[in-house]
């Protein structure tokens, strides 16, 4: 940080900030004289916590983070971010209000920084005293304490109300090492399965870990041992990795406790190794998660697999698990993820279920098939259930094969609508025959769609580029994955006219500040249809441009470095906007609100979170234009 003499132009740009902009400038200029000039570059440190302040800083370009600092584990908590026309210093004004000789200056017990290459105006206490009876003055940092008290209590309130979920958060934000069982018991993987089931019942378990010279090999349950051995006629002289469920699904033992919940029910397992850098350190079973996570809000959801558990069941089941994970500050990514498993394996026993009932009708599949899912299940970001967007490729062509999965897919959607998914609103469903077919008929469309390029069809085509891959044949869908991109590769034109639909969405422009947004005519925005659907536009376009078709939010980002289209450090930025945008977003559905964002309900910090997310992904945005040079 340097301080230096004000110059004619430092003068200029400062009489425009808030608090000299209603003065005489007679009077502006006097105080004036008596400013500092502050630059600093990005991350430098302007105030050091418990140092002595000697005024009032005005933020003139920039922008400033102010920070407690934690001395037990060296990390920094952002209390506050400031922004051009901003002024740090307000908290200290009652004590310059109260002296009367100023000494050495007034200290606070926070830190500030640049956030990035900033200029402040430095307006000392003593140099106040001469003008604080000025009408302008006063009735600015009146307004200005009052806006930054309001914000203050609301976010007390945030944290009043976060403790009253810390049983919760207790018990489901628990680490897997907090209850794992380290005394793992294992057999080396030459021993034969009768010695395994003696040690099982010699230590009273229900499986043990097999261990060969390169560490786990594989594990071996008392359920292997009865279905694939007893029941199987196989003898038990044999060796454990014949029976053995080789390269187990393992977790870390850093891992949040629903993260384990998660991998055990999407894999339908009951024991998990758990690892410490890639070596065996304990063992956690399903019985372990549910008991540890007593409040139960997690435990019902083992019976989306039941096929004997009433669909009509499911939503009321899966609904209370995103609330619950949200009250317990589960990380919105994680929350995501959970929620996507959740709702895959509804999809799942869907499809299982109408093969089975077409089979019991004397219904024979024809042909193999894939089934795939769009929108925000396609980008794994459907936490509530909302409505249905899939597809649906079989292998053969023909009548029998048309007719076999028109009833396939209107059992399916009929099962969906039943457990709580409603029919899409635009009729992007399987059971219509625009959204099914052969992988022939598949090319065809995507080589209409450039053919014919109307607002309908490129309405189709952004919701398709959503896909992915569910369930079915994976052979058919690697065929149908390589027919979509030799057909983009045909049919550029299709991406250059989604662009250019793009260009005419942009993302709002929020200006220099959050607060210049709050003088202009509008005080609200649409987060679906302004923010999210234009980021998610410009996430496929770009992707596509690279040739990838398929793969989650996050997943497109990280290719997308892998191309070197984005930068890690940026990639870091959008990803940072992305999950500030869906915690926005979550909370507004959370509370039945839809997705409009009412500026005047956020908080100071929130609305700079909002800003900066906002910016980042409008420079997205302009980056996929750019590759179409349309920015």
């Amino acid at each position: 940080m340097s301080t230096s003499n004000p110059d004619h132009i430092f003068q200029e740009a400062v009489l425009l900030h808030p608090f000299f902009k209603g003065m005489e400038r007679s009077t502006a200029l006097s105080l004036f004289s008596r400013c500092k000039k502050v630059t600093s570059v990005k991350d430098q440190t302007l105030l050091k916590s418990y140092e002595n302040r000697s005024g009032l800083y005005l933020v003139v370009e920039g922008e400033v983070e102010v920070i407690v600092p934690k001395e037990m584990d060296g990390k920094e908590e952002v209390l506050e971010v400031i922004s051009e026309g901003g002024i740090v210093g307000l908290s200290s004004l009652y004590s310059f209000m109260e002296k009367e000789e100023m000494e050495d200056g007034l200290y606070a017990s926070v830190e500030v920084k640049a956030k990035e290459k900033s200029m402040l105006c430095l307006v000392p206490y003593s140099g106040l005293k001469g003008f604080w009876e000025d009408p302008h003055l006063k009735q600015f940092l009146l307004n200005e304490t009052s806006k930054r008290l309001q914000d203050i209590y609301y976010s007390l309130s945030k944290q009043v109300g976060a403790s009253y979920g810390l049983e919760e958060r207790s018990t489901i934000l628990k680490r897997v090492k907090d209850i794992m069982i380290d005394n793992v018991i294992t057999v080396n993987i030459g021993a034969s399965v009768q010695e395994a089931a003696r040690i099982m019942g010699v230590n009273r378990v229900s499986s043990v870990v097999v261990l060969d010279n390169k560490g786990i090999a594989g594990i071996l349950t008392e359920r292997d041992i009865v279905s694939r051995y007893i029941a199987g006629d196989i003898p038990l002289t044999n060796e454990v990795k014949e029976g053995m469920t080789a390269h187990p699904v393992v977790i870390g033992k850093d891992a949040y406790l629903y993260e384990a919940l998660a991998e055990m029910l999407d894999h339908s397992i009951k024991h998990l190794p758990v690892t410490d850098r890639g070596k065996l350190a304990g063992i956690i079973t399903l019985y372990d998660v549910m008991k540890a996570n007593h409040t139960g809000a997690l435990t019902s959801t083992h019976k989306l697999d039941d096929h004997g558990f009433p669909l009509d069941k499911i939503k009321p089941t899966i609904e209370p698990v995103f609330h619950h994970l949200w009250k317990a500050h589960a990380p919105a990514f994680h929350i995501l993820d959970f929620m996507s498993g959740l709702l895959d394996r509804l999809y799942r026993r869907v499809l299982r279920e109408a093969e089975e009932e077409l089979d019991r009708e004397g219904k024979v599949k024809p042909c193999s098939f894939s089934f795939y899912v769009m929108g925000s299940a396609g980008r794994k970001e459907q936490f509530m259930l909302t409505d249905q967007d899939h597809f649906l490729v079989y292998e053969k062509e023909g009548e029998q094969s048309e007719e076999y999965f028109r009833l396939f897919s209107e059992k399916v959607v009929e099962k969906l609508e039943e457990a709580g998914l409603r029919r899409c609103d635009g009729n992007m469903m399987s059971s219509e025959p625009s959204w099914r077919g052969s992988l022939h008929k598949w090319e065809e469309r995507a080589r209409q769609w450039s053919v014919r390029s109307s607002e309908e069809t490129l309405l189709k085509a952004q919701n398709f580029f959503s896909f992915r891959f569910l369930d079915g044949d994976e052979e058919l869908n690697d065929a149908f994955n390589d027919t979509i991109r030799r057909q983009l590769k045909s049919s550029k034109i299709l991406l250059v006219r989604m662009a250019q639909v793009e260009k005419t969405k942009p993302v709002p422009v929020l200006h220099s500040s959050i607060r210049s947004l709050l003088g202009m005519q509008r005080k609200e925005f649409s987060m679906k249809k302004e923010i999210l659907f234009p980021f998610h536009h410009a996430m496929q376009i770009l992707n596509l441009a690279h040739g990838n078709t398929t793969g989650s939010t996050l997943e497109k980002i990280e290719y997308l470095v892998v191309k070197g289209s984005i930068s890690p450090g940026f990639s870091d930025d959008l990803r940072e906007a992305f999950e500030e945008m869906m915690k926005l977003y979550m909370e507004l559905k959370r509370n039945k609100q839809g997705d409009t964002v009412q500026l005047s309900t956020l908080s100071t910090r929130e609305k700079e979170n909002l800003y900066h997310s906002v910016k980042t992904i409008r420079e997205f945005q302009n980056m996929m234009l750019a590759h179409y040079s349309l920015a």
